[in-house]
């Protein structure tokens, strides 16, 4: 499982809650923070900085609880604009990790420069979540894997609870930064897939990069 210990960025719950307030109303983000357990935040949302936040196991729970509480089609909405929000902000708050990928890399191979951001990521993924992260390609494509996924890992708990099966899946927060940094560091756009998903019974949640 994800190191509990770990803490997610202040940042990345910030844009996650006002994605919630945005799309779904006021009322629909005070009753999120109630069952979350994050009362604390009902009238004042985080701050947009990089200091850490709540733990990861947190973070996985306020996902699980958007996920049951808004529905399937509702909470894509919301992890996909989460998702690519924190793709920008990540880019502003830590220019100068990725300054080479904004500069150099644009002269180089496509390819290496999809490489290089995927690294970076995994390496940032690895430090903010505790996770194991796994780069691969072939002719076709890049595959970006992470192993004991937060996005999904109580997801996919709360719905054998719950008896709600998850059919779909549902790893949408990294699909999208995935797609918004592919698309930055290329002037293109990428397609992003989700090939497996902890969430339907895989052992890890695997992403497939269109080249």
């Amino acid at each position: 499982m994800f190191v509990a210990e770990k803490r997610i960025l202040s940042m990345e719950l910030g844009i996650l809650l006002s994605q919630v307030e945005e799309l779904m109303g006021r009322r629909s983000l005070i009753v999120l923070l109630r069952k979350a357990g994050l009362r604390e935040y009902i009238d004042r949302l985080p701050p947009l900085s990089d200091r850490p936040n709540i733990t990861v196991a947190q973070y996985s729970a306020l996902l699980a609880n958007t996920y049951f509480t808004f529905g399937a089609p509702e909470a894509r909405h919301i992890f996909v604009r989460t998702g690519r929000l924190l793709a920008v902000e990540l880019r502003h708050r830590r220019a100068s990790q990725f300054a080479l990928a904004g500069t150099a890399l644009k002269l180089l191979p496509v390819t290496k420069g999809m490489h290089y951001v995927l690294q970076k990521l995994a390496d940032q993924g690895a430090e903010m979540y505790g996770a194991s992260y796994q780069l691969d390609e072939d002719a076709e494509a890049l595959f970006f894997e992470i192993a004991d996924c937060p996005y999904c890992a109580e997801i996919a708990r709360q719905g054998q609870e719950r008896n709600w099966p998850v059919t779909r899946a549902v790893c949408h927060v990294p699909t999208a930064i995935l797609e918004e940094m592919m698309e930055w560091i290329t002037g293109e756009k990428h397609l992003v897939e989700e090939v497996a998903c902890v969430a339907l019974g895989a052992d890890v949640c695997r992403f497939r990069i269109g080249k």
